[in-house]
């Protein structure tokens, strides 16, 4: 693994991107090679940026793009590319190469930034070594910022290099995420019931709820009350219609859509909000994270304060804040799993070396310890930073969204955060937020309703935009909110959290090393 690049800011990051990019020239120009930074931006980046060193060396062009967004001639091109054996080529790519599309075997596959996931690095990875005798070989680089007496927790903590370290020591031992399973899923429902009506030409509601729904069938967990709801709702917005038989039609809505070409595609491409303040456009991201209004969130190297939401025009209105969270992107491929978290505090309170990160990795990880040790953060559980407190959970990030909606049901403001939850403190004291994350553990988890009344962007999957908000709420909470976990981890850390080595408040002490 490379670390690359420890520029401060604004230059010294672009700075960095350079440095990165001369790595990769150097390590990968004659061969075939599969780059994953983790959004469009930066394969745009990186491919101009490679390509501009090859018309420096005067070579051909050997760094090719490969992006949802990309027009379908782009893509190809860049897929040929690939497969021609007269000459290198490495693709600068998204998630869009991942699997499923035939481009012949690389050399060694490279990831920029944190991966999205073990089982994602590990799909990745598979992509390399298939020649006989040849080893997978994979590279990863990492920026992180100079320490001074300004940086910001993530930074000392070096999170970027530990979270990449424990991916990839969790893939050397073969561990993955496992499938997941729960969850409801509407939107599939709906398509398998338009379907099902287009294939029989119509069907009654009873009969197409066993066919769905009974014991031994896809979607056995929705309830005859749910799937009735579904129905009405369904009816009321012209997706189906009911004949004087009882016999559930297209409805006038229903028989355009199922008449369309996307209609049999399962799954919908990303849809960007723009980021608005002032009247200004910030720039757009694709967000997987549920919205609230008052959260804050970092974007273009700044914080800023949610100030409403409109997703008929998938926009998102801030203002200027202090303190944040930086948004979670679809665009980069998962969410990260417990297992993970847990993996980063071992290797924070290790001491040992890891043998696969080179100096420069092993020398942020060491200064990341270092930081981890001066705030005793092994001990913590509720770390205060000034405007607001860090609930230090080592959870996934489904658990943690639970517990931002059990927090949000008591009026507190918080959102997910890399270390844990981060809650506002809006003047309440460290000790009145203890006692009500001890109280919430206590109590039963409220309806799913009551969790999400202020939530938005919840619609993610296809046709989600079809439910009502009552089963908005239910596919978003059994797919995304590990709400157990996180109530299993309330009750279990309540007596920690109030005990007095559980809360650290003089984070900003910590020394800039």
């Amino acid at each position: 693994m490379n670390g690359d690049g420890n520029g401060a800011r604004g230059q010294k990051a672009d700075q960095a991107h350079v440095a990165i990019a001369q790595y990769l020239f150097n390590a990968l120009r004659g061969s075939n090679n599969l780059v994953f930074p983790n959004s469009r931006q930066e394969v745009e980046r990186y491919t101009h940026l490679l390509n501009t060193l090859c018309e420096q060396a005067r070579l051909p062009k050997e760094f090719w793009p490969h992006h949802g967004n990309l027009a379908k001639e782009i893509r190809e091109e860049t897929e040929e590319a690939l497969k021609q054996h007269d000459r290198p080529a490495t693709a600068i790519c998204t998630n869009t190469l991942e699997l499923g599309i035939d481009i012949g075997a690389v050399k060694s596959v490279v990831q920029i930034g944190t991966p999205p996931s073990v089982a994602s690095l590990r799909q990745r990875l598979g992509r390399s070594g298939r020649r006989e005798g040849e080893p997978a070989i994979l590279r990863g680089c990492v920026i992180e910022k100079a320490l001074d007496a300004k940086s910001e927790l993530g930074s000392r903590l070096r999170l970027n290099t530990v979270q990449t370290a424990a991916t990839v020591s969790l893939l050397l031992e073969n561990w993955f995420e496992p499938p997941e399973v729960r969850g409801t899923h509407y939107s599939t429902l709906v398509q398998q019931l338009l379907s099902s009506i287009a294939q029989y030409g119509g069907l009654q509601a009873a009969k197409v709820f066993r066919l769905l729904c009974s014991a031994s069938a896809p979607f056995d967990g929705v309830s005859k009350d749910d799937f009735a709801e579904l129905l009405r709702t369904l009816g009321h917005e012209e997706i189906l219609d009911q004949d004087h038989s009882g016999l559930l039609l297209h409805g006038r809505v229903g028989d355009k859509i199922v008449n369309h070409y996307s209609f049999y595609a399962a799954f919908a491409s990303d849809e960007e909000f723009r980021i608005v303040s002032g009247g200004k456009t910030l720039g757009t991201l694709p967000v997987s994270q549920l919205l609230i209004p008052g959260q804050r969130i970092l974007f273009g190297g700044r914080t800023w304060l949610v100030e409403s939401i409109d997703e008929t025009h998938k926009t998102i209105y801030v203002v200027p804040g202090k303190g944040g969270a930086p948004p979670l992107f679809n665009g980069s491929g998962g969410r990260v799993h417990t297992r993970v978290r847990q993996r980063m505090r071992e290797l924070y309170a290790g001491s040992g070396p890891v043998p696969f990160l080179d100096a420069t990795g092993q020398r942020f990880l060491n200064e990341g310890r270092t930081s981890f040790r001066a705030l005793a953060l092994n001990d913590c559980v509720l770390l205060s930073q000034g405007a607001h407190v860090i609930l230090l959970t080592w959870l996934g990030d489904s658990a943690n969204e639970a517990i931002v909606c059990l927090l949000a049901a008591r009026g507190l403001q918080a959102s997910v955060g890399r270390l844990g939850v981060e809650i506002q403190r809006a003047g309440r004291d460290p000790n009145e937020i203890e006692t009500l994350l001890a109280d919430i553990g206590a109590q039963p988890v409220p309806p799913v309703d009551e969790l999400l009344v202020k939530a938005t962007n919840l619609a993610h999957q296809k046709w989600d935009m079809l439910l009502s908000p009552h089963l908005l709420h239910e596919t978003y909470a059994s797919s995304n909110l590990a709400l157990g976990e996180a109530t299993e981890w309330l009750r279990s850390r309540a007596a920690r959290i109030a005990s007095p080595e559980g809360v650290r408040r003089d984070a900003s002490l910590l020394p800039a090393g």
